[in-house]
């Protein structure tokens, strides 16, 4: 299903009170997020109207899908969390900071509900989610040039769970407008621990790909253009996902 939204404000309330609503409903939400610009907005809304409502995020459960790792003598280890261009830090200091926008401690989303892969054992990571029941809401963006999701690339496979990738110089160029302190790709790295394209289709109740705004154009047209996986395009693993939506916005 496609829904269009007037702009992306509205867009980000209407995703936002639906997982409030869920988070109401069953007294737990597990949120699985992208760290980058695509669904700030929603992070926003989530933290003004969780307040204005009243509702306590203590029993919000973020996923986060992704994270820089560095490659040294055959050995993986994640960047340094204070690192501008870190995952972990985005969780912090952007997603963290709105949802608990003006809440008491009792009402706030703590460190310990947003959980990230281990780079040492990448794949506890898709035990841990089923365990826990599944992602209940599963937020999904779209790279503007070669469409990859969290770090899943032209070359990932449909049946990968989390893992350590190598990204692709569209990748890692995409990701220099997420953190523009990059000065060049030479200081983007080069790998990456990621949720796979099975992590996201098989783990997921629900799934939203957000697309808004002039730079997502491209990616709209090369998700929808025929409303079917393509392993080329591995944002459209939204289709393969139990359930579905595609939001968007005037794409101007």
């Amino acid at each position: 299903m496609i829904k269009k939204f007037s702009n992306s404000d509205e867009l980000a309330k209407y995703l936002a009170n639906e997982i409030l609503e869920h988070l109401q409903k069953k007294n737990k939400c597990v949120l699985g997020c992208p760290g980058g610009r695509s669904l700030t907005k929603t992070y926003y809304q989530l933290g003004r109207i969780s307040h204005k409502k009243k509702i306590s995020l203590e029993n919000l459960t973020i996923i986060m899908m992704d994270e820089y790792v560095l490659k040294r003598k055959n050995t993986f280890s994640l960047v340094d969390p204070k690192s501008h261009f870190s995952c972990v830090r985005f969780s912090n200091q952007v997603i963290k900071r709105l949802l608990n926008y003006k809440k008491k401690k009792s009402y706030k989303i703590t460190n310990e509900r947003i959980l990230f892969p281990n780079v040492l054992d990448p794949a506890k990571y898709d035990y841990q989610i089923k365990n826990m029941g599944g992602i209940d809401i599963f937020l999904l963006a779209s790279g503007s040039s070669d469409g990859h999701v969290a770090f899943n690339n032209i070359h990932s496979k449909r049946n990968q769970n989390t893992h350590i990738i190598k990204l692709t110089k569209e990748t890692r160029r995409d990701n220099m407008k997420t953190f523009p302190n990059f000065k060049s790709i030479k200081e983007v790295p080069k790998y990456g621990i990621t949720v796979g394209l099975n992590t996201i289709a098989t783990l997921s109740k629900s799934a939203t790909l957000v697309l808004t705004g002039n730079e997502k154009k491209y990616a709209f047209s090369m998700t929808t253009q025929n409303g079917r996986f393509n392993n080329k395009w591995p944002a459209s693993i939204i289709y393969k996902c139990k359930k579905y939506r595609i939001f968007t916005d005037n794409l101007s």
